[in-house]
């Protein structure tokens, strides 16, 4: 056993061309939600091991607290599933014919990041029953990182995909993205008291990664044609070096018995 890790240690050096010292035993991919407290940690030794002859898209087998950050495979894309549909049950997504979550995603719950082969794939979500009721086809590059939403109302759910960046924000700045995925808001715009960061956001739309100074931010969301406040989301806290998605969700007039209304909700990407 210590001679086949020996192998497959220098074989790893080689391949990643790791600085002398460095053990490709030792590493671990950690990209999280901070308000879902999502971290997908995994020790690259357990995924070789349990992976080495898997042929399927995706490569999520284990979970633990290792504290080393994994080099990614080369030729992988990198996905998060959600699900912002109100009043759908549990969802399961699919790349391809793989399942990629375990346990059902609920409303406003999300996984990832997922790594996935690159090329044309197939993205579907189906319900506990094993339904599809959505497909979406999307093409993916070497190193790209993406976020796949489930969105609409249950009964006509769509698939969204938007591309994620990942790059560091300067020192003392955080990045945010806002995307309108609440199924009857019409066009939205987003302020804080000195910054407007979002005009006229129609459904499914987002705008870029924004860099921000860190610290606490008082969001408003207003209906773009009538100015009227829709929600206001108070007190988010964006962390200098992070990256956040925030997201609208629910109905602006929900349907009688239902609290699924309008507010938001923030991921942390990074």
């Amino acid at each position: 056993m210590h001679k086949i890790i020996f192998l497959i240690s220098v074989s790893l050096h080689q391949k990643l061309k790791l600085k002398p010292g460095r053990n490709p035993l030792r590493l671990y991919s950690s990209y999280s939600f901070k308000t879902l407290n999502i971290a997908m940690k995994f020790t690259f030794i357990s995924k070789l091991m349990l992976c080495m002859g898997a042929a399927v898209t995706l490569s999520s087998c284990s979970i633990d607290d290792d504290d080393y950050p994994v080099v990614p495979p080369v030729d992988a894309a990198f996905g998060v599933i959600a699900n912002a549909s109100p009043n759908s049950g549990e969802l399961f997504f699919f790349a391809d014919s793989n399942r990629l979550n375990n346990a059902g995603i609920t409303y406003t719950g999300a996984e990832g990041y997922y790594n996935l082969y690159t090329g044309s794939r197939i993205i579907s979500v189906k319900n506990a029953g094993g339904t599809t009721l959505a497909t979406d086809t999307i093409t993916l590059a070497a190193g790209q990182y993406f976020s796949t939403f489930a969105v609409n109302t249950f009964d006509n759910i769509e698939l969204v995909t938007y591309g994620d960046s990942l790059q560091y924000p300067a020192n003392g700045k955080a990045y945010v993205r806002f995307t309108n995925l609440s199924p009857d808001a019409d066009s939205i715009n987003v302020a804080s008291p000195s910054t407007t960061f979002a005009t006229g956001l129609a459904f499914m739309q987002a705008t870029d990664f924004i860099e921000v100074p860190s610290g606490i931010y008082d969001f408003n969301f207003t209906d773009a044609a009538t100015t009227d406040t829709l929600f206001t989301d108070s007190a988010v806290n964006l962390y200098a070096g992070h990256i956040y998605t925030i997201y609208t969700k629910g109905f602006v007039t929900p349907a009688t018995g239902s609290n699924e209304t309008f507010s938001t909700k923030l991921l942390r990407n990074y």
